[in-house]
């Protein structure tokens, strides 16, 4: 089964300031986060200093 979805907003955050209640909140309808890295590397830590979440919903048809 194949679903779409429409990305509505990309947002970049701070690994420190990273909005955890927002992103993994519940939603009334269906719909993904994509989480990735960004920013600059920071070696001492050997991570990336931001992340980029995109935000999707499920499109009106749904396939």
């Amino acid at each position: 089964m194949v679903r779409r979805f429409t990305v509505y907003r990309v947002a970049e955050y701070a690994k420190t300031a990273f909005p955890a209640n927002e992103v993994y909140a519940p939603k009334e309808r269906a719909e993904l986060r994509l989480i990735t890295c960004t920013g600059d590397f920071d070696r001492r830590a050997g991570s990336y200093r931001g992340n980029l979440v995109a935000y999707a919903m499920l499109s009106k048809d749904g396939s």
